[in-house]
């Protein structure tokens, strides 16, 4: 294989921090069972101690950072399973997005590479304009007939195979994203208990507003008044995974600015990898303010038990799998919290799901990236699931929505893929006083009633 630099730029890159994280790591093989991609292929150098290995080599200018290397970089998901399962607390979630630095830089030169990372992720994801517009061009490929087309006759032989995977991974897009790019403040249903701002993202935003309504029903149920800020962003989460570091703070920055002057009881986030990226811009040192700010972001799940959750009344009879996204359980820790919300909801049943705590193979854009990995990943996940004989199977991430549901529809099943959000939300439609409607076209003025907000 051609060599793409000869100068290694991971000893250059890696610090006194990375050095000692790296010499924690006693290769005992823990990680092994926990890592997707080892799983599937059994290869070392796919696994975590495998890319340690690698690091060290590389970092000790042992090895070239040939193709092999990299590709064994860009083939690790961050799920940071193999962080839960080490016994020596090596954090290798931290030492692969330093690494991914490199790869990046590395791989700049390449012309999808450069799409991905200059027109896409800098351009289009930041941008709650330039998103819009591409979830409206995706809306009318959805309605006016084009992916039926696509699905349905042979016209999809004219593109890629890669293409068409792709396009049949696209889940049903939504006329209008939940924030329109506008503030909202929804008061609460009860009497106040405080005051929470509602983080909407990007990806979450546009694609399931729906649960953003959810989630304000929920909040504003138990008390609270919700603020959703028109100049909030994307949180950087993908941008910081492939390493695109500049990006990633530029972004950090502009979300503590929106947020310093705000009197918050809390941040509420009800996407897992961005409450897993929020909680760590303390990192960047871009504000005065960074540790106050990561101290009041919660996960949906996390807040809502801490605050005590208000017993639903609404029966609903659901056998249910609960699969863990992975910055929820292995990024942050939190597993107990949407499991003991899902048991308080009367006449749902939690049923065992095998290898729920791994990783289903969406990984930010990994399921773009790395198709072939992805798939054989969902496959797996998928086999468990329908093993469950569930009627549904709920998660609290964007990211592992679409990939469930592409499985989903990969075996014309009939399981749901409900996010929490949404399943606690249909708990308490009968409950007296819950409103069931937050207006889909969101008003750009504060409410002058519970009628207009909830």
């Amino acid at each position: 294989m051609a060599e793409l630099d000869i100068h290694n730029p991971v000893a250059s890159s890696f610090g006194e921090e990375e050095k000692r994280l790296l010499q924690e790591c006693t290769h005992c093989g823990f990680c092994l069972p926990s890592c997707p991609t080892y799983t599937i292929n059994g290869m070392e150098m796919d696994s975590p101690r495998g890319r340690l290995y690698l690091m060290q080599a590389a970092m000790n200018k042992r090895i070239d950072l040939s193709i092999p290397f990299l590709e064994h970089m860009n083939l690790c998901l961050t799920c940071r399973a193999c962080e839960t399962a080490c016994p020596s607390g090596v954090e290798f979630g931290h030492l692969m997005e330093k690494t991914r630095v490199v790869v990046l830089s590395l791989q700049s030169h390449t012309r999808i590479s450069r799409w991905i990372s200059s027109f896409f992720l800098q351009k289009v994801i930041p941008s709650h304009h330039s998103l819009s517009f591409l979830f409206k061009l995706l809306w009318i490929y959805e309605r006016m007939g084009f992916q039926w087309l696509m699905r349905h006759t042979p016209i999809n032989l004219l593109f890629p195979e890669k293409f068409r995977l792709l396009e049949g991974s696209l889940p049903r897009i939504p006329l209008r994203s939940f924030g329109r790019g506008k503030r909202h403040t929804f008061d609460a249903m009860n009497e106040k208990r405080g005051k929470v701002a509602l983080f909407t993202g990007c990806i979450m935003d546009h694609l399931f507003p729906g649960v953003h309504r959810s989630t304000v029903r929920l909040l504003s149920w138990h008390g609270y008044e919700v603020v959703v800020p028109k100049e909030q962003g994307c949180c950087g989460a993908l941008h910081s995974h492939i390493g695109d570091n500049k990006t990633a703070r530029k972004l950090a920055e502009s979300n503590l600015s929106v947020f310093q002057n705000m009197d918050l009881d809390a941040i509420i986030v009800n996407a897992a990898g961005c409450s897993a990226h929020l909680k760590n811009y303390h990192r960047y040192d871009t504000h005065s303010n960074s540790t106050e700010f990561t101290k009041k972001v919660k996960d949906l799940t996390e807040f809502l038990v801490e605050i005590g959750l208000r017993k639903p009344q609404n029966r609903l009879d659901l056998k249910v799998v609960y699969d863990e996204p992975c910055h929820l359980i292995h990024g942050q820790g939190i597993t107990k919290e949407p499991k003991k919300l899902i048991k308080a909801i009367p006449g749902v049943t939690i049923l065992p799901l095998e290898e729920s705590d791994k990783c289903c193979g969406s990984a930010g854009i990994y399921s773009l990236s790395q198709i072939a990995m992805s798939l054989n990943i969902l496959k797996r996940k998928m086999d468990f699931i329908e093993a469950s004989c569930a009627d549904a199977v709920v998660t609290a991430n964007p990211g592992c929505q679409i990939q469930l549901e592409w499985g989903v529809r990969q075996r014309k099943s009939n399981v749901q893929v409900l996010h929490i959000a949404d399943l606690l939300d249909r708990s308490y439609w009968k409950d007296k006083g819950y409103i069931r409607r937050v207006p889909s076209n969101l008003p750009s003025r504060k409410p002058r009633s519970s009628e207009e907000h909830a």
